[in-house]
């Protein structure tokens, strides 16, 4: 059964049909805490990250960030036997909503502590490490109408890695305009 991670700032329309997707198609859902939450109260099977990774701490500020999770991204054909041993689940995708740094560093009523707070650390750390761990890498809803039409297709393997190179450089770009977006928001402050 593959599994997919879900951790979306955004509790709406496109997370839920993405996930009744996976869910037709087979597949085991995983969730950061408000997204299982939202997930588990519209109806679908979804697992509490932290039901693996133990409760989150420093105000929720560290729930993904845990070595079980990394190495269920990160890891190769050649760790699966590693990660069985160590009960830990390889991760086939991942989809990710980033907080909203860019529209807060927008907001004139904005403070620097307002910017800190929606300053995503998890979610682009997720992001690169399903993009380099070669794992289906959603960073926008607008990547869902490609999932769906690749499982509506029958999940071929010889169109995967085309869409994984595809999805990791969207999130890798997605990453980096996000980090620019709060560098040149700090840059500006400097006196």
């Amino acid at each position: 059964m593959k599994t997919a991670l879900l951790a979306s700032y955004a509790k709406d329309e496109p997370l839920l049909r993405l996930a009744t997707a996976l869910t037709e198609a087979g597949w085991s859902l995983m969730g950061s805490a408000g997204t299982a939450k939202y997930l588990k109260e519209s109806g679908l099977v979804c697992i509490d990250v932290a039901d693996i990774v133990g409760p989150p701490i420093l105000g929720h500020r560290v729930v993904t960030l845990a070595r079980e999770i990394y190495a269920g991204l990160l890891a190769t054909e050649a760790d699966r036997a590693e990660l069985e041993t160590s009960r830990m689940r390889w991760i086939d995708l991942v989809y990710v909503t980033l907080y909203p740094l860019e529209a807060t560093i927008a907001d004139p009523a904005s403070t620097p502590d307002d910017v800190l707070e929606k300053t995503d650390i998890g979610g682009p750390t997720l992001l690169r490490a399903a993009a380099k761990g070669r794992r289906l890498t959603l960073s926008d809803p607008s990547h869902i109408d490609l999932l769906e039409a690749w499982l509506n297709a029958g999940s071929p393997e010889s169109e995967h890695e085309s869409l994984v190179t595809k999805l990791a450089a969207a999130a890798e770009r997605r990453v980096a305009s996000y980090v620019a977006a709060s560098a040149d928001y700090w840059e500006s402050r400097v006196k």
